[in-house]
């Protein structure tokens, strides 16, 4: 469905108070589908990609205290404080947040904007492969917004459903896979989102992402499981990682201004 007003794209679900806890269990990390095959083995792809957003990040606003948000086993986050920020992160899943808490020493909280407070703003926020999942994503800004300094700034990356990837494939596209993904949103409608809030855009572009084709082929085949397709990508090997075209995806860093 399309929002006649902003032009939004939203599956236009019931907002169901479980969604989470059914979506995002132990079977979303570790059985496929829509989600991974095994997360926890994409951990040496995941600390990269965290270090260029650090990197990048650090383009905008000086390194201080960064929220992240559905930080998963804390690879990512884990990125991002090798490169000079203090990080924290909130998961709702307990399996993964506990994952970061041991594994990697991190200060990752289990639960969500709506169940975990925070005593002090930050100067950042990190939405990394999350926006698409918010059942309720105005409120989950609002949220965001009261825990972000004036000058903070959000870095976001999320699917382009304007992009021509997914123009080309219509219905095919592989990010159209509800009750996982909610919303897709576009460079265009996210700034008129988010300025009302006070937030002006300083930066986007596309990611430079790599992913394993074990994640790869469980996404493909979860779309496109029957017929040649699905038969072809079971002859690719699991071990390899490739660089992703990166054409639907973005990423966006906005500002926290006065109003």
């Amino acid at each position: 469905m399309d929002c006649p007003a902003c032009h939004h794209r939203f599956a236009g679900l019931l907002n169901k108070d479980t969604h989470v806890d059914e979506v995002y269990g132990d079977e979303y990390f570790h059985g496929g589908g829509a989600g991974y095959p095994d997360y926890l083995a994409d951990a040496t792809l995941l600390r990269q990609h965290g270090r260029r957003y650090g990197k990048l990040l650090a383009r905008f606003h000086r390194p201080g205290r960064i929220l992240d948000i559905g930080a998963a086993a804390g690879f990512i986050l884990g990125g991002m404080t090798d490169t000079g920020w203090t990080g924290e992160g909130i998961e709702p899943n307990a399996k993964m947040a506990e994952y970061g808490r041991n594994q990697l020493g991190l200060s990752i909280r289990t639960g969500t904007l709506d169940t975990v407070g925070f005593l002090e703003p930050f100067d950042a926020i990190s939405w990394i492969q999350v926006l698409a999942h918010f059942p309720d994503p105005l409120a989950t800004f609002r949220r965001a917004d009261a825990l972000t300094k004036i000058g903070g700034v959000w870095l976001i990356e999320t699917w382009d459903c304007e992009s021509r990837t997914a123009k080309f494939l219509g219905d095919s596209w592989h990010e159209y896979s509800p009750p996982s993904v909610l919303h897709w949103w576009s460079p265009p409608v996210l700034q008129r989102t988010l300025a009302p809030l006070g937030y002006r855009l300083r930066g986007t572009g596309k990611p430079q992402k790599w992913i394993g084709l074990k994640h790869a082929k469980s996404l493909l085949m979860h779309k496109y499981r029957s017929g040649l397709a699905g038969s072809l990508l079971k002859l690719i090997p699991d071990s390899l990682a490739v660089p992703y075209p990166s054409e639907d995806l973005f990423w966006a860093v906005y500002e926290k201004c006065e109003r």
